[in-house]
């Protein structure tokens, strides 16, 4: 995969690039969907939110071995910004089965993977 420069991107970064990608892909869809904007442009406010998914996404602390965003334990986004992007993930996330599979399926799998994880160490503190 060839990162912005032109060069091989490290493998630990190979899944933040992919979102970097994804991100738009999913805001689009969303406009076209809600705003009915048509052509490949969107509408101010998708706009915006596009560009600010970016930036929070290139200073995210946890680029190297990133995992999706629902996972991290912090949250890098203004609450309203985090509610559109919530909106925009809902509605666009399922409808990615269609455009890019095998994302939309690492995705689900990722999902059910952490959940799993998560109600195991909650069950080991209610033990402890």
């Amino acid at each position: 995969m060839l990162g912005s420069t032109g060069r091989k991107t490290p493998e630990e970064l190979r899944a933040w690039e992919k979102e970097k990608k994804l991100i738009p892909v999913m805001i689009k869809k969303y406009c076209r969907a809600k705003h009915k904007v048509k052509g490949g442009g969107m509408c101010e406010e998708c706009a915006s939110l596009t560009e600010y998914a970016l930036f929070r996404l290139e200073k995210c602390p946890f680029k190297e071995n990133k995992r999706f965003c629902s996972f991290c334990r912090i949250h890098c986004y203004k609450s309203d910004a985090r509610e559109k992007i919530k909106q925009v993930m809902r509605w666009a996330g399922p409808r990615m089965i269609f455009t890019h599979p095998a994302f939309a399926l690492k995705h689900v799998i990722q999902m059910i993977i952490y959940r799993r994880n998560t109600k195991k160490a909650a069950k080991a503190k209610e033990n402890v």
